[in-house]
Parts: C-alpha cells; sequence; structure tokens
C-alpha cells in the first residue's frame, strides 16, 4: 500500500480495542472519504468480554476474534498490522516498527492495557494473565493438562476478585470439573466491590455451586515455581498461608501497552489525563481513549462501554474540529453490567433487565453480537447460535 498516493493526510487510531474500532466506525459513518488508517500490531479483534466463551469452547475464534483484514475489507478502512515505536506530534506525523512512515491530521490513541506483572518479584514467570489470546491457550494448556493427569491435586489460584477474576474462577471450575479446588484472593473485603448488588449476589451464589474458596483481606507476598504465600492485609494478624498450587492467574493488576510518546504523559496511576474532550492541552489534534485515560474533574470506570462510546464521541469531535465547530464533552451513559458465571450461566443488571440464569447467557450474548464490528460477521454468528442444537 502507498500511503502517500492518498488524497489527504488521514485520520489514524493506534489501536484497534474497542475504544479505537469504535473510533474507526463512527469515523467512516461521518468521513465523507477521508482516509482513515487504524494500526494494530495484532491480526485479530479481540472481543474480551466474550474470551471466557471461547476459554470454555461455548464459542469459536471467528465469533471473538475477527481479523481486522476482514473487517477492513468489510466497513472501508485501511489496516496496517504494525507496531508505532514513534510518534511526532509537531510534525504530525507516526513511524512503526518497519520504518513505515504516516502523516496523519488527526490522530487516536487508544493502546489499551495489559496484564501488569511488575507488582510482584517473579510474578511474570509464573503466572498467567488474562487479557491476550496467548493468555488463552496457555490457560488451555493447563485446563488440558488437570483434566489428563492424576498428579494435579493442587489449588488453581485466582489473584483480583473484581468481574475478570469471579467470572474466571466460574468458567474454570466448571471446566476442570472440580478435579482442584479454586483460590480467589483479593485485598478487599468482597468481591466484585464496584459491581451492581443483584450481580454480586448472583456471583456469590454461583461460587456457593463450585467448588471456589474466597480469601479475602488477603494478598500474595510471594511465588515460586511451586509455593504461594498468602498474608492478610491487617498486620496486626500478622498470618500467613503457603500453598502448593496448580497454576496462578493475575487479574489485579493491568498497566499502560507501551508506547513511546505516551511514556511521559502517564501519571502515578499509569494513567493519561485529559480534558472533558479526551484530549491533552499540548496537542489539541491528538485524542486518547479507552483504559489508557481519566478525567479528573468527571472520573468514569475502565470498561468496554466507556471505551465504546468514548470512541463514538471522539469520531464527533474530530469531525467537528475539522469544520471548526464546538466539541463535545464526554458524559458516560452507564448501560448496565453483564457478567458470564460459568458454562452456559450469566448475571444481567441493566438494559432494562435483571436477570440470571441460562437465560441471561443467551440475552448476554446476543447483546454483545449487536455490538460486534462488521454486520456480516454479526449475522453469521447470530445464524450459527440460533442453528446450533447445543
Amino acid at each position: 500500500m502507498d500511503l502517500n498516493n492518498l488524497k489527504s493526510d488521514p485520520i489514524v487510531v493506534v489501536g484497534g480495542g474497542f475504544g479505537g474500532l469504535s473510533t474507526v466506525q463512527a469515523l467512516l459513518a461521518r468521513s465523507n472519504g477521508i482516509p482513515i488508517i487504524l494500526i494494530d500490531q495484532s491480526p485479530r479483534f479481540l472481543f474480551k468480554p466474550l474470551l471466557y466463551e471461547l476459554l470454555s469452547g461455548e464459542l469459536e475464534l471467528w465469533e471473538v476474534a475477527p481479523k481486522y483484514s476482514a473487517l477492513a475489507s468489510e466497513l472501508g478502512f485501511i489496516f496496517l498490522e504494525e507496531c508505532v515505536v514513534e510518534v511526532n506530534g509537531l510534525e504530525r506525523k507516526l513511524i512503526t516498527a518497519s520504518g513505515t512512515e504516516v502523516k496523519y491530521s488527526q490522530l487516536v490513541i487508544s493502546t489499551g492495557v495489559t496484564t501488569d506483572f511488575s507488582l510482584l518479584r517473579d510474578l511474570k514467570e509464573y503466572a498467567y494473565g488474562f487479557s491476550s489470546l496467548n493468555d488463552l491457550v496457555r490457560i488451555q494448556e493447563l485446563i488440558i493438562s488437570i483434566n489428563n493427569s492424576s498428579n494435579h491435586s493442587n489449588p488453581l489460584i485466582i489473584a483480583g476478585a473484581g468481574p475478570t477474576g469471579v467470572e474466571l474462577a466460574c468458567k474454570l471450575s466448571d471446566l476442570v470439573n472440580n478435579r482442584v479446588e479454586i483460590y480467589l484472593v483479593d485485598k478487599g473485603n468482597k468481591i466484585l466491590s464496584k459491581s451492581k448488588s443483584f450481580n454480586r449476589e448472583k456471583a456469590i451464589e454461583a461460587i456457593a455451586e463450585r467448588n471456589i474458596k474466597i480469601y479475602l483481606e488477603h494478598y500474595i507476598e510471594s511465588i515460586n515455581e511451586n509455593t504461594i504465600e498468602l498474608s492478610t492485609v491487617e498486620t496486626e494478624r500478622n498470618n500467613s498461608l503457603k500453598i502448593n498450587y496448580s497454576g496462578l492467574l493475575w487479574t489485579a493488576g493491568l498497566s499502560p501497552c507501551r508506547l513511546k510518546f505516551i511514556d511521559h504523559l502517564l501519571d502515578e496511576n499509569k494513567k493519561i489525563k485529559v480534558n472533558k474532550f479526551l484530549q491533552i492541552k499540548e496537542y489539541q489534534n491528538i485524542f486518547f481513549v479507552g483504559d489508557i485515560v481519566f478525567c479528573q474533574d468527571d472520573p468514569f470506570p475502565s470498561s468496554a462501554q466507556v471505551a465504546m462510546q468514548q470512541g463514538f464521541l471522539t469520531a464527533q469531535n474530530i469531525i467537528s474540529l475539522r469544520k471548526g465547530n464546538k466539541l463535545k464533552s464526554f458524559q458516560f451513559e452507564d448501560l448496565g453490567e453483564m457478567l458470564s458465571l460459568g458454562i452456559g450461566n450469566a448475571s444481567i443488571t441493566g438494559y432494562g433487565v435483571t436477570l440470571a440464569g441460562s437465560l441471561a447467557f443467551k440475552i448476554r450474548y446476543f447483546a454483545y453480537l449487536m455490538r460486534m464490528p462488521g454486520f456480516s460477521l454479526s449475522l453469521k454468528s447470530a445464524g450459527s447460535r440460533l442453528l446450533s442444537k447445543k
């Protein structure tokens, strides 16, 4: 592809997660022929809320992780499978690892976050993350090893009792058929501390039905190949517990995906502080979207629905900026929360529904399907589910 022969400097989006791809889709509906380029170092978009169903085999790879090249052909944007190594905000250009130089008129950075293994010594060597397809493959191999061997009797440990940790605990418990116990560890005094009360209650019920043990007000103090040491948060109790384990899944911390340009913009919480238009003061033609940002004046959670709403607004603001019109401030609309709670089971609060069980699982699937980029992919997936005999 000859980027020098484009009719005008394109709008470039770096990072193809929920925020980035939502920006691209919204721009395509408004840009009136302006070239749109999406750059991501992965060949596939990953619909992370359905990663649990991909792990369990309830959904297939093409349903959860379509190729960007296919989406680009269907939707009409340009896709570059590259890693951005440098952004020059003054000259409005970026450079990829292959040396490709891409000029832009406006830039959106939505590089997302990944598992943070820096919080504990040797954590990266021994722990599993759950933020990529590579992570999923490693966990699938662990599940197969547990199910096919009598040597595995030690517990699986999950650090973090937020949505990812709880959803993983329920799904893993079903996948190993209660062969090993699962320990869910969290520093807080309750699971799902930021979730809706109905979903928390249903999660507690789902956990009680499974071989899952909860360690609240505990944290992992040390780890080696065979043993994990748990300690209590309250120092006066000074209790510690050494556990021989089969595997550790780390969901207790995230860090931004590395990009040289944004490193100096990160604050002590590893976030970029943006204004209400999702910009920073230095560069008015650069927008930041997704889990890497926060707004001090109007805080919002880190979630897929936030990133998507930011993406839609950013597209509107880019067009407004190009036309000299006023920009709109970001206001998060909480549409509810959906949790996967084991194979064929889910809990929903929002969307006008409070529901749990197998029907909630189906509603959750179709609700996410409506958000899947690419009409033909969504139609194909819906047809596959409706015709399935499972």
